[in-house]
């Protein structure tokens, strides 16, 4: 999940720490969770003290069989500083405002495995199917958030020639992925599925649009555009697509 090596929480905390002040005034990380989760109770934070007297913060997750720290940060004070630079602490020293001060180490530890599988139970939704009139059918989606969701878009053929369909597909690959928008390459699979079949396997690998491309786009330029979210399909200009994935996925990070 690269997006996560961006969010900033580091400063954020250590401007508590160093503060005094409660942690929960600032919980940058938390508010981090909340804003990419679809269940944000789940997420939990709980502050801590060791026995040499050291603040801390746990991050926590309720899975289905409890709850569990997927990220643990510490301040460690200013004495791991002393320690590997002794003597003149006057270059250590640092700005707080109007004061010169030593700064405090802080210590972060997570279980990035533990970490990704809260995201996936997070993510994991299970509802009712309107694609088929069976009882105990259930739709299953992985709604990842877009930011988070490693693909954005699938390319797949409907019905009519297969060859220039699928050069249309390799055409529009390549100018999305240009575009740096994740694309899975459905076009090329071998195996036929019905579309029910195809839409439940992209909405279970957490694709947020699937593309069709059918006869009727290689007599009028016009494909069908899916959404993983809502189940809605829109008839769209293909000379319209890149723009239209590229607002997307630039507004679902500036959220």
């Amino acid at each position: 999940l690269p997006e996560l090596q961006d969010s900033g929480s580091i400063t954020g905390y250590a401007r508590g720490f160093n503060g005094g002040e409660s942690i929960h005034s600032s919980d940058p990380l938390l508010w981090f969770c909340f804003q990419f989760a679809v269940g944000p109770s789940n997420f939990s934070s709980s502050d801590f003290q060791d026995e040499e007297g050291r603040r801390g913060f746990n991050l926590n997750y309720r899975f289905p069989w409890g709850t569990e720290t997927i990220e643990t940060l510490k301040n460690l004070g200013d004495t791991e500083l002393l320690l590997m630079y002794p003597g003149d602490n006057s270059k250590l020293l640092g700005r707080d405002g109007r004061k010169n001060v030593i700064p405090h180490v802080l210590s972060v530890s997570g279980n990035l495995d533990r970490g990704a599988l809260a995201y996936l139970f997070d993510s994991l939704q299970l509802a009712e199917n309107p694609l088929t009139k069976k009882k105990d059918s259930q739709r299953k989606v992985l709604k990842l958030h877009p930011c988070l969701a490693p693909l954005k878009v699938a390319l797949d053929v409907g019905k009519g020639p297969t060859t220039e369909m699928r050069q249309v597909c390799q055409g529009l690959f390549n100018e999305l992925s240009e575009n740096k928008i994740s694309v899975w390459p459905g076009y090329l699979e071998t195996v036929h599925v019905s579309l029910e079949q195809l839409y439940s396997k992209y909405d279970e690998m957490s694709v947020l649009f699937t593309v069709l491309i059918t006869d009727a786009t290689l007599e009028n330029g016009v494909v069908q555009l899916r959404s993983r979210d809502t189940t809605m399909k829109e008839m769209m200009h293909i000379s319209r697509l890149k723009d239209f994935l590229s607002k997307y996925v630039t507004a679902a990070k500036n959220v």
